[in-house]
């Protein structure tokens, strides 16, 4: 007795199977690059990709006193005196160049206090263009009708009983 066969079209299946994994192969190369995470991770910020690479830095170097957005109230900003300052109304003061010296030198490099540190031999070039990127949009004055941050104060608050 002759075996049976399950079906007859059970050769053609791999070919099959094979043709469609090939076509939707060669249609891929026209797809969109792929997108860097970090820009994607800021996107809703609208910053670009220098900008965001900078807020990161930023975040890891110099958020503990200046705060993550720049408003001067990070966890340590009340143990300074002088205070870090809010850069959205400093900075607008402070030159690009200068800006580059504060990243780069500290900001006794342009006759502040001593107190924030140098980050020019911790960075690379690109990342201390980046850091100053940022500090442009930092720089930027409030939207209109934006919310404001809230106001810092040397001491903490009192619970009330």
């Amino acid at each position: 007795m002759r075996p049976r066969r399950l079906c007859r079209t059970a050769g053609a299946i791999p070919a099959t199977v094979a043709a469609v994994l090939l076509s939707a192969a060669c249609g891929r190369g026209a797809g969109a690059p792929p997108r860097d995470a970090l820009q994607e991770a800021f996107r809703e910020d609208g910053l670009s990709a220098a900008e965001a690479e900078g807020k990161a830095l930023f975040a890891a170097r110099c958020a503990t006193c200046h705060g993550g957005e720049g408003h001067g109230d990070g966890q340590n900003a009340y143990n300074l005196s002088p205070a870090p300052p809010d850069f959205a109304q400093s900075l607008a003061k402070v030159p690009p160049a200068d800006r580059r010296r504060i990243v780069e030198a500290g900001t006794a490099a342009v006759g502040r206090s001593p107190l924030c540190p140098p980050n020019g031999r911790a960075l690379r070039a690109e990342e201390v263009d980046a850091v100053v990127a940022w500090l442009a949009v930092a720089a930027r004055p409030a939207a209109p009708g934006a919310e404001e941050p809230a106001p810092r104060s040397w001491r903490p608050r009192r619970r009330s009983p």
